[in-house]
């Protein structure tokens, strides 16, 4: 099993129209963040924003649409997907449309968002979900991937989650190490690319590679300052970061 994280930004181009009352916005928000995912004129999910919490919703006017949240292999956006499926046809091109989204409280200051996507031609849908916990400013995500096709499919890739980022630098801390010689902390810029982390050893995941990163947002990260993302999975099998800049 494969858990992976992306950032990047892309072009994407479509060519139907829905109405605005079809494109609903849905936001994600903890104390501090917000997450903001609107459904295209084309019918597909985007990423419009993930930063610090807007306050005002005349604020979201002046976003742009932003990259699609879910990217699905062999449609025609060239970045890592999030995604890839063949078919019983063997036809492995995959698309996402928007259907419907729920929320729902899940305690004190716990929220929880699903997303429902589906292709429109395979009997293949995408269930994104996303827990918000305010106070703490996290937000859990995990995918839920589900076919009715007449045979089996096979699953290539399918990412836990997908984010993207827009910022002029970007600066990754991993953690590596052995016995003994546990967390070692490096810094480093990427650049144009993809930069992975990942392992492939099962239950002893953990032994080289930490499953946690954090990442710096315009220059390198410091103790008292500064914009800093933390990931980390829940996951104790073999795992995978991929970072992508365009």
């Amino acid at each position: 099993m494969k858990l992976k994280s992306f950032l990047f930004l892309g072009l994407l181009c479509f060519v139907s129209i829905l109405q605005a009352s079809d494109r609903p916005l849905i936001k994600i928000e903890t104390e501090r963040t917000s997450l903001i995912y609107q459904v295209g004129d084309n019918g597909r999910l985007y990423q419009k924003y993930l930063g610090k919490r807007l306050n005002h919703n005349s604020d979201m006017q002046y976003l742009p649409q932003g990259t699609e949240a879910y990217l699905t292999h062999g449609m025609e956006d060239y970045f890592e997907p999030a995604i890839h499926i063949r078919h019983n046809d063997n036809n492995s091109s995959l698309l996402l449309k928007y259907v419907e989204h729920s929320s729902e409280p899940k305690g004190d200051g716990v929220n929880e968002t699903v997303i429902t996507l589906k292709d429109d031609k395979y009997p293949v849908t995408v269930k994104l979900h996303y827990i918000a916990y305010n106070k703490e400013n996290i937000i859990r995500t995990f995918s839920e991937i589900s076919h009715q096709e007449k045979k089996s499919v096979i699953l290539s890739k399918y990412a836990s989650s997908m984010l993207h980022l827009n910022s002029s630098r970007y600066f990754l801390t991993e953690f590596s190490g052995d016995w003994a010689h546990e967390v070692n902390m490096t810094e480093r810029e990427l650049d144009f690319g993809k930069k992975v982390v990942d392992t492939k050893l099962g239950t002893r995941a953990n032994m080289f590679v930490s499953p946690f990163f954090q990442l710096a947002l315009g220059n390198p990260s410091q103790e008292n300052a500064g914009e800093v993302l933390v990931g980390t999975l829940g996951w104790t099998g073999n795992f995978r970061f991929t970072f992508e800049v365009d």
